[in-house]
């Protein structure tokens, strides 16, 4: 009888008629998200706030693990490196710098992209002072003398804000291998510099300048979003200051492992779904500061792709490649 039991069960499990072992025990312990980069930091919260939406639906701890150093290279390794049994997930952000300026192998191919849920337009901060009263203006004279002009980094320059202006500034015709990028030491620091005239140009997010914007000591000329920021309505977006319909900025999205079974990958990005809409973790994020943006797990696969040549191309144009 056992046996007539077994087989019976075998063949709806082969029909499809009951769920997959993975399907059905998944997750049976707790799983783990890899934030790569420290705690407290705009990653940090976001991965912390999708933890606990997570855990609600699943009804398994989602536990953070902030793993920053290197730039995020230790943390983003681990995700590419762990098994893909749906027990080790990750936040992923701008990556694409790290194999051609020699931190690490690694490649859009090594995750299962699961969803994106948040993008932060880039801003273009100069000094209240600066003779610049517009992007156009900054723009034509930096492509008039490209050598003239520094713009600080805040962290490396393959991050998220340099590739930003980069791509604004190759797309305008500047010559961005001329430009003058220097690295620093995280934005906050950079736009300090600014204010203290050490440097020309600071991008980043409106919140990460809001206070020197409030003290008056620098300005923002652009935001590189689709839209004008709420809690900067005076500052004009990209397309409507010089007709260039390009958002540019920092994302963030939920990935695993390549190798992630099918029937785990859809149930994640059927909760991640859910959760990008859910009234709670939208005013969650907009009172953080931090934008929303959808994308399914096919929509992120095809941007994480564009992405990284994209980057690659500017890396190399910059003269950032690091040659063997």
């Amino acid at each position: 009888m056992r046996k007539v039991i077994n087989l019976a069960a075998s063949a709806l499990l082969v029909t499809g008629l009951v769920p997959s072992i993975a399907e059905a025990q998944w997750p049976e312990r707790p799983v783990n998200i890899v934030v790569p980069s420290g705690a407290g930091g705009g990653t940090d919260q976001t991965g912390r706030m999708l933890a606990e939406h997570l855990q609600e639906r699943f009804g398994q701890p989602f536990n953070v693990i902030n793993q920053g150093q290197g730039g995020g290279v230790v943390g983003i390794s681990s995700i590419k490196n762990a098994a893909p049994d749906g027990y080790t997930l990750g936040i992923l952000y701008n990556f694409a710098h790290y194999a051609p300026m020699g931190q690490a192998e690694i490649d859009a191919a090594d995750f299962t992209p699961l969803a994106q849920f948040n993008f932060d337009p880039a801003g273009f901060q100069v000094r209240e002072d600066s003779p610049w009263e517009d992007i156009h203006q900054a723009l034509e004279a930096i492509k008039q003398s490209p050598g003239d002009y520094v713009i600080a980094c805040g962290g490396g320059c393959g991050g998220s804000w340099p590739m930003a202006v980069a791509t604004m500034m190759d797309s305008y015709g500047v010559d961005v291998s001329k430009v003058r990028f220097v690295s620093g030491k995280g934005a906050a620091a950079a736009l300090q510099d600014l204010a203290a005239g050490g440097v020309d140009v600071v991008p980043s997010s409106l919140p990460e300048a809001a206070p020197l914007i409030q003290a008056g000591r620098i300005k923002a000329l652009v935001v590189m979003g689709e839209d004008r920021l709420e809690t900067f309505p005076e500052v004009p977006t990209l397309n409507e200051a010089t007709d260039m319909d390009l958002q540019l900025g920092a994302w963030r999205g939920l990935v695993a492992p390549k190798g992630l079974p099918d029937d785990i990958a859809e149930r994640l990005e059927n909760a991640m779904q859910e959760i990008v809409h859910d009234d709670q973790w939208r005013q969650q994020m907009t009172d953080r500061g931090f934008g929303i943006q959808w994308r399914n797990a096919e929509a992120f696969s095809d941007f994480i792709a564009d992405e990284q040549s994209s980057v690659r191309k500017l890396i190399d144009t910059i003269g950032l490649v690091k040659n063997d």
